[in-house]
């Protein structure tokens, strides 16, 4: 099985559709071992994201994106990209943030085998190191739905905690947070938002 990415940038974004295994039918992979890893259009991980992640593919920048393949379907994405807190503690500064990356989202589909995300991980990073300056990763597991993290634990990651509590603010009739702007005199409510768990991996 090759693991070196093929770009497939190019072409008809319909075509490309026509990969996904969202469905019964068809070979199913039984190990992990079986799953090829190509660079993809970031068009066709959105695709994936939309169809398998609980946050859709709403409020993130990659560039870097990877799709899991077996029998000439798709079953999956992870996306990098460079980490939205442009300060860490101990790791960089805005100034030296250059070679840090972030798992941006990962998800596949639930018919592939247990350890599937670790050995993703595994290879990604393998990749993203082949072409990329990598002088660390982060990345998050939101508690608030329940995720810990343990497939990040178990791709070698170190856990720094969970990130500092904040709020945003709902306007009145809408269920979704501001994103900018000035709240004052707005009708609505702050509400906590739920807290995520931080995970580094230093190269």
């Amino acid at each position: 099985m090759k693991e070196l990415p093929i770009n497939l940038r190019g072409g008809s974004l319909q075509v490309e559709r026509s990969l996904f295994q969202v469905g019964k039918g068809g070979a199913v992979p039984t190990s992990p071992q079986q799953l090829e890893l190509k660079e993809i259009r970031r068009e066709l991980a959105r695709e994936c994201f939309r169809t398998w992640h609980y946050l859709g593919d709403t409020g993130y920048i990659s560039t870097f994106d990877i799709g899991i393949f077996y029998g000439g379907r798709l079953w999956g994405a992870i996306s990098l990209g460079c980490p939205n807190a442009t300060d860490m503690k101990g790791m960089y500064s805005r100034y030296t943030q250059k070679g840090w990356w972030e798992i941006k989202r990962l998800a596949l589909s639930d018919d592939l085998p247990k350890n599937s995300e670790s050995r993703v991980i595994a290879i990604s990073l393998r990749l993203l190191r082949k072409y990329r300056k990598v002088c660390g990763v982060i990345t998050y597991a939101d508690d608030g739905v329940g995720h810990s993290g343990t497939i990040y634990k178990a791709s070698g990651f170190e856990y720094r905690g969970l990130t500092a509590a904040k709020s945003d603010f709902f306007e009145e009739g809408k269920d979704k947070p501001k994103q900018r702007g000035i709240t004052k005199g707005l009708k609505g409510e702050w509400k906590p938002r739920s807290r995520k768990h931080l995970f580094i991996k230093i190269f």
